[in-house]
């Protein structure tokens, strides 16, 4: 890319270049979507007339399932990332 910008090749060496680079843009995968785990907000426990400790359990049980969405996300990053990574 620089080549270009430079103007020290002759015209093929730079329109070679030109499709080398047209060719990968052209060959690129768009990335997949997001899942629902990517994008999950953190749930919120509003208080009750139960006690503090129910409260906490209640905001224990919200904070591990996004804990385990967020693991799921990590697997399907790492999974993408093998899949389209090399390309």
């Amino acid at each position: 890319m620089l080549a270009l910008l430079a103007g020290c090749q002759s015209l093929n060496g730079r329109a070679s270049i030109a499709a080398a680079v047209e060719g990968q843009a052209r060959a690129s995968v768009p990335f997949p979507d997001l899942p629902e785990a990517c994008v999950a907000k953190m749930g919120r426990v509003r208080p009750g007339d139960e006690p503090w400790v129910i409260i906490q359990k209640r905001w224990q049980v919200l904070a591990e399932n996004r804990d385990r969405q967020a693991v799921d996300c990590a697997a399907w990053g790492r999974d993408m990332q093998a899949r389209y990574g090399s390309r």
